[in-house]
């Protein structure tokens, strides 16, 4: 089977196709071996595509870097928020307990790629364009305007927190958790205890009772075996 994938990347011969097969071999090596291992030659060869193509659409290392991680911006951006707003309102789920089980997931199920795009902004000189991060900070900041947050409160390095948190703890449950119930239960234990920081550190309590009451009635986290 994956042999004829090959060959069917190898017999494409448009650029939009061929650069989306270049990339989807980059997702592929950074999920298994991580950005370290990303190279230009590596990704061809896993493609099926002649280097010299591959070459052509990313002349270095970087270039394909920065592409894979936008790819992953929007791959992220679509889990975030493809549905958030339909999710969140039929479902009747406080919008910040969303956000972080599907940053949480995402991360989860993909913590190298996460790793990656992280690590992309992280690295931006100037202003950031990642779409993902400004729609982010843009809600952030709108959601504290609107009087649900703390008006003292830096948009930017809040972001910065929670994203980078998120993104990360997938790489310590990775190396703790024994099984799939384990990891599942420390995403969940990083969940509510992020859910209680954003409360108590980020939010005005007197505007979410509701939440105030859940972290109230919490039982004692337990911790991975």
């Amino acid at each position: 089977m994956a042999d004829s994938s090959k060959t069917a990347r190898r017999n494409n011969t448009d650029p939009e196709s061929t650069r989306r097969e270049i990339l989807q071999a980059a997702l592929e090596v950074l999920a298994k071996d991580g950005p370290e291992s990303l190279s230009v030659t590596e990704v061809a060869r896993r493609a099926g595509v002649n280097r010299g193509t591959a070459y052509q659409h990313f002349p270095t290392r970087e270039d394909l870097a920065h592409a894979t991680a936008t790819w992953v911006s929007e791959r992220i951006y679509e889990e975030f928020y493809g549905d958030f707003e339909e999710v969140s309102e039929r479902n009747k789920i406080y919008p910040a307990d969303l956000a972080l089980e599907r940053l949480s997931d995402f991360a989860m199920n993909n913590p190298e790629l996460s790793r990656a795009w992280l690590f992309d902004v992280m690295a931006t000189q100037g202003a950031v364009t990642d779409p993902f991060w400004n729609r982010y900070v843009k809600e952030l900041r709108e959601f504290v305007q609107q009087g649900n947050g703390r008006k003292d409160i830096d948009i930017e390095v809040y972001a910065f927190i929670t994203l980078a948190s998120a993104l990360l703890w997938p790489i310590w449950a990775g190396a703790h958790a024994r099984d799939t119930r384990a990891r599942n239960r420390m995403r969940q234990r990083f969940v509510d205890e992020m859910m209680r920081l954003v409360l108590f550190g980020a939010l005005v309590p007197e505007r979410h009772s509701a939440l105030v009451e859940r972290f109230r009635e919490m039982p004692e986290p337990v911790e991975a075996e």
